[in-house]
């Protein structure tokens, strides 16, 4: 390649990264903005014109927040919430798409689109009969009433992913393990499981985050204080005179938290199961 070409490319290298900084910086605003916003006085939040960066920085919204609120129950909560739906959507998904990927049974992938129908309703429009059951079934105002229909709203993306994944792992493999005398639980959970660990992740970061952003489910379904999320907790300070704004968004700061540290971990097996294993027929 020439000089010129070197030099069409860069510079073209340096549009495309230009135009992608500025688009993340459009898409992160309103995080910073939140997160500015606690640490100024609420006087300042709705000035105008807007200050980009607080005059005189506080942390006293997060003392406050830390001593006239149960921010710490409502993080415990979430992480309870949203890691029994983990379980119990991994424990339903794994079984469903390892037996669609391995064997072929009349209705199948009748099977797999009805399960898919499920993802196009919005969880509102069933919010009616999903309170029937609950409450026919004696979990009002239990952990199990979020965490039951959280489950069954992630487990079509589930399903599908891991489908998807198990389908591209070698037949081959599981046979020399049974010819080697293990069972199929053993095949699965010592065979299967290990080689789809980045479609793993990425079911479990999918449905830890769905769950862990329910307002709709905990705001139906629970009416202990003690057992609300960071959604409902937040939803809890909006009064019907007045609402501190600061103390909202600094709970929403600490809520994120948690998501920033999870994908701080897992970053790389997201990008990876986002990516690979697409599903095939």
């Amino acid at each position: 390649m020439t000089m010129a070409g070197h030099d069409r490319s860069g510079l073209r290298r340096v549009r495309v990264y230009g135009v992608l900084i500025a688009l993340l910086g459009i898409m992160m605003f309103p995080f910073y903005a939140m997160f500015s916003s606690t640490f100024k006085p609420e006087s300042e939040i709705f000035s105008a014109p807007a200050t980009l960066v607080p005059s005189d920085p506080s942390v006293s919204a997060y003392l406050d927040v830390w001593t006239q609120t149960d921010v710490v129950l409502w993080v415990a909560n979430s992480f309870v919430i949203s890691l029994g739906t983990v379980v119990l959507t991994l424990l339903l998904a794994i079984p469903a798409a390892y037996s669609c990927a391995r064997n072929d049974f009349v209705g199948k992938r009748t099977f797999l689109l009805a399960v898919l129908v499920v993802q196009m309703f919005a969880p509102v429009v069933l919010i009616v009969g999903l309170f029937d059951v609950i409450t026919q079934f004696g979990l009002f105002n239990t952990y199990l009433a979020v965490i039951i229909p959280a489950a069954a709203f992630t487990l079509p993306f589930n399903i599908w992913m891991l489908y998807g994944y198990f389908k591209t792992v070698p037949v081959a493999l599981e046979e020399s393990a049974r010819i080697d005398g293990a069972n199929q639980l053993q095949v699965l959970t010592k065979i299967v499981l290990p080689l789809t660990k980045p479609a793993l992740v990425a079911s479990i970061t999918y449905t830890f985050l769905y769950a862990w952003n329910r307002l709709l489910f905990v705001l139906t379904f629970l009416t202990d204080s003690g057992k609300y999320n960071i959604p409902r907790g937040v939803f809890s300070m909006v009064g019907a005179l007045q609402t501190d704004w600061r103390m909202m968004l600094t709970v929403s700061v600490i809520g994120i938290i948690p998501l920033l540290i999870l994908f701080a971990f897992l970053e790389q097996y997201i990008v990876a199961g986002m990516t690979a294993g697409a599903v095939k027929e």
